[in-house]
């Protein structure tokens, strides 16, 4: 009898453990459809999100350099094109890996002492399919605020295995005229229009964890 009861609570206990794994899916489900996760509030995950920036560099290369402890939010709806997008920039966080980091702080680019942040702030997103999305919005710069489009992709959402957070995962792409921004140092002029390009080329990558509050 001791020996039956003892099989029967372990089927139970396994029936348990089964319907609890199958709930946490459900909750949690892995999917790269973004219409398949929960809706709620998202947190930015500063550890794995950043922002490349690259711009031509007088004919020779692009030269690139990254933006590091961005902060935002995202609360998705359960019609994910009603949902809102706000991301902060810290500009003292730029990355180049030489002395230039300084100097983008000062007057001639970011005047970080006058506006120590950029913001984004979405006002539409219209899905292109389960995963793709474009996402328009505003992005305040140096003080001035222009109209910017991102052409997000949603890679995939599951339980990271580190820490088992949920987690979601997007990258994007986006273009802005930094002279629209007031930030017109070295731009191209002369006969060979040479520079600095007026274009700056946007590659974000950003991970989201549901929000603890």
């Amino acid at each position: 009898m001791v020996r039956m009861m003892t099989g029967l609570g372990a089927v139970v206990l396994a029936g348990m453990l089964g319907s609890g794994a199958a709930l946490a899916a459900q909750q949690n489900p892995e999917t790269r459809n973004i219409e398949e996760v929960p809706a709620g509030s998202y947190a930015l995950d500063a550890l794995h999100s950043k922002v490349t920036w690259g711009v031509d560099h007088y004919g020779f290369s692009t030269y690139q350099g990254q933006f590091t402890g961005i902060t935002g939010s995202l609360k998705l709806a359960d019609d994910p094109a009603e949902s809102q997008l706000d991301i902060e920039i810290p500009l003292d966080q730029v990355i180049t890996g030489s002395d230039l980091n300084e100097h983008l702080q000062s007057e001639d680019f970011f005047n970080t002492s006058a506006h120590p942040t950029a913001t984004f702030r979405s006002t539409s997103i219209t899905m292109e399919d389960d995963n793709e999305a474009t996402i328009e919005g505003e992005l305040t710069l140096n003080g001035q605020t222009h109209p910017l489009t991102i052409e997000a992709e949603f890679n995939r959402a599951a339980v990271y295995p580190y820490d088992k957070n949920y987690r979601l995962g997007f990258d994007g792409e986006a273009t802005l005229t930094r002279s629209h921004y007031g930030i017109d140092y070295l731009l191209p002029e002369g006969d060979d229009d040479m520079g600095i390009s007026d274009e700056v080329e946007l590659d974000i990558e950003a991970e989201f964890v549901p929000n603890q509050e």
